[in-house]
């Protein structure tokens, strides 16, 4: 049986039996998801147990499945319960095909160890609840088919974009509050470089600070993101094109003066400028060829539509050759700047043509 981890970081919080409780199977590239899950199993399992008499056993590194069987199906006697975390992926990660003899034996050895492991989670006592921890399973393997049968299945993958929004409101409510429509919106372009790979351990990181900085006001704004969330791995260059596109030098130059300080290497900051200032010439290219939202969106691969209100609002400020000559400019400065030429000089040029 699948189910979705916020469903079951739900069931967890709350308590609630949990279906096919002996074995549960995280399995997925979102560290978020399984550390959550992981985090909040020893208080599911154990409630008020001191910590001392909690039967916790952990296997990640050169496993023995002879002490893995033994560890299931040993008795916890001081609080009837035992949590075991299985999170050694050697015991089940795919093999480079090779041919030779040698090859061929230990083959057969981890043919043999799929085999004992899939025993071992086909009959686990009511006890005791294992926990497989990994990034990547083959479906193909026996493994995985005892794990399909006798399991629950949490997959743990990336969230979508088009997801992010729901995530984004469900942290809120954590916490009593909720986010407007244009800091979702801010959230959206700051995580724009990354969106293939959305940071969620550090936007609930950037949450909890939000929290406290809102001081139990419940509406969050664009204003309190802008504030808060300055640990993303982008945090300087978003700050930088959310200046530039709200057309404020001053604070573009008090920034590049404080990078520069700092040592900050230029080209990832020109990159982004670059990527922001395209898809401005973009949005006005297919405004001006009659396109509408759904298909400028399409066009740039755009999922939020308060990005594009984003996107929309700060078009306003510039026209197609302005855009134009900046760009040209950062693709002059970035092949000089590999040259030995000027970097944050230029840039400051560049900036003040743009916005003057």
């Amino acid at each position: 049986m699948d189910i979705k981890p916020e469903n079951l970081i739900s069931l967890l919080q709350q308590h609630k039996p949990l279906p096919q409780a002996q074995v549960l199977l995280l399995c997925g590239e979102e560290d978020y998801y399984r550390n959550s899950i992981i985090a909040a199993l020893p208080e599911y399992v154990f409630g008020d147990t001191p910590e001392a008499d909690r039967e916790i056993t952990v296997f990640d590194k050169d496993t023995n499945l002879s002490g893995l069987q033994a560890a299931v199906n040993s008795y916890p006697f001081f609080c009837g319960k035992s949590l075991i975390f299985l999170k050694d992926e050697k015991l089940w990660a795919a093999k480079p095909a090779k041919a030779n003899s040698a090859a061929d034996a230990q083959d057969d050895t981890d043919s043999k160890k799929m085999e004992q492991l899939a025993a071992i989670v086909s009959d686990v006592p009511d006890y005791c609840l294992l926990v497989i921890s990994s990034k990547k399973m083959d479906k193909r393997t026996k493994l995985y088919k005892q794990l399909k049968a006798s399991a629950l299945i949490c997959p743990c993958e990336r969230i979508k974009e088009r997801d992010l929004d729901d995530w984004l409101y469900a942290q809120a409510a954590a916490y009593g509050a909720h986010f407007t429509r244009d800091a979702l919106a801010a959230i959206s372009e700051y995580i724009e470089p990354v969106k293939e790979e959305i940071p969620l351990d550090l936007l609930q990181q950037e949450i909890g600070k939000l929290a406290i900085y809102a001081s139990g006001r419940r509406e969050w704004t664009e204003d309190d993101v802008l504030n808060v969330f300055a640990l993303l791995p982008n945090a300087s260059s978003f700050a930088l094109t959310n200046y530039i596109m709200a057309g404020k030098l001053k604070q573009c130059l008090e920034l590049l003066a404080s990078e520069r300080k700092h040592g900050t290497y230029i080209l990832p900051l020109s990159a982004t400028v670059a990527f922001k200032l395209r898809q401005v010439l973009r949005y006005l290219e297919l405004k001006r060829r009659g396109y509408d939202q759904k298909g400028i969106m399409e066009e740039l691969g755009m999922r939020s539509p308060y990005a594009y209100r984003f996107l929309e609002r700060d078009s306003r400020r510039f026209d197609e050759k302005r855009l134009t000559e900046a760009l040209l400019g950062l693709s002059d400065m970035n092949i000089k700047l590999r040259q030995g030429g000027r970097g944050y000089e230029k840039l400051e040029e560049i900036l003040v043509r743009l916005l003057a």
